[in-house]
């Protein structure tokens, strides 16, 4: 008696292929620059301008937090927005199935490195007793970078869906 065989359901064809889509990888880069940025720019208001009680909205205060806000989008615009652009980019290349290891390939050595320097940098502002209010006009300047540049992962996440 002869036995029929069915290979027709291959094994490597019946697995679940896991891992993050274009507009996954998209969303997640969109999401932590969104809530790091508003985050820190919401410390640096506190910070700089006391606002819970409106404590400093005089002209100093107004002028410098200005200042720091044009600075915080000059360098969204000069070095975030290229770096958004280089992650979108490194986006439509990926291969690896697991999302853990993708997001840390989609963002990249540099980025990483980026994000890590930022990092060490408030973190050692703080353990050097720089005042409040210098790192307010700091984290104004980061929150307002990383909410600029953050739109170029919103809009890449949405394009082609028309």
């Amino acid at each position: 008696m002869m036995k029929l065989v069915d290979n027709s359901m291959d094994m490597e064809s019946t697995q679940p292929t896991v891992g993050l889509s274009r507009k996954q990888h998209l969303w997640i880069a969109a999401v932590i620059w969104t809530f790091v940025g508003a985050g820190l720019l919401t410390m640096g208001l506190l910070f700089w301008f006391h606002l819970p009680y409106l404590g400093f909205l005089d002209a100093e205060h107004l002028g410098f937090g200005s200042v720091a806000l044009a600075v915080g989008l000059i360098k969204g615009k000069v070095i975030l927005d290229r770096t958004a652009n280089r992650v979108i980019e490194r986006v439509d290349t990926l291969q690896e199935p697991n999302p853990f290891k993708s997001v840390f390939q989609m963002f990249g050595g540099k980025t990483i490195a980026l994000i890590a320097a930022m990092m060490l940098i408030g973190l050692g502002l703080r353990i050097a007793g720089v005042s409040f209010e210098i790192r307010g006009l700091i984290y104004l300047a980061v929150g307002a970078a990383l909410l600029w540049s953050c739109r170029r992962y919103w809009v890449a996440s949405f394009e082609g869906e028309r």
